[in-house]
């Protein structure tokens, strides 16, 4: 079983005992969202989501009252500063507005850095909403 897979799994199964729309930042190594360290190297500390800084995003109305649900794999340019720079759908969860929904309401959260030799970098970083009608 992949990394993926096994995140996906999990996942599915918190979503049945909560019913709660969760978070998941991809960790680079289990989902392969981001890009390899060269020449084997150890690979770069990522950007991590602090999600202490942003609201949780708002499920659109129309799709909480179809109980429209998914999973949308997004990409955010992370600022050395830790705020995203930029930011685009990987994969869409099957819905337009949900899609869009996760990508601006995670876009005001702010990041901690990726770093190189201890200093902060732009990097991207692989991010993960499901959406689940509570």
């Amino acid at each position: 079983m992949t990394g993926i897979t096994r995140l996906v799994t999990m996942v599915r199964r918190m979503q049945r005992r909560s019913l709660s729309t969760v978070l998941l930042v991809a960790a680079a190594a289990s989902t392969g969202l981001a890009h390899a360290a060269p020449d084997g190297a150890a690979p770069a500390p990522r950007p991590v989501v602090d999600t202490s800084t942003c609201s949780r995003p708002v499920y659109p109305e129309e799709d909480a009252r179809l109980k429209n649900a998914g999973t949308v794999t997004m990409q955010f340019l992370i600022g050395a500063d830790g705020w995203v720079v930029e930011s685009k759908i990987q994969k869409s969860s099957g819905y337009a507005s949900l899609d869009e929904a996760a990508r601006s309401g995670l876009a005001k959260c702010r990041f901690k850095p990726a770093t190189h030799e201890g200093k902060p970098v732009r990097a991207w970083v692989g991010v993960q909403y499901v959406w689940t009608p509570e």
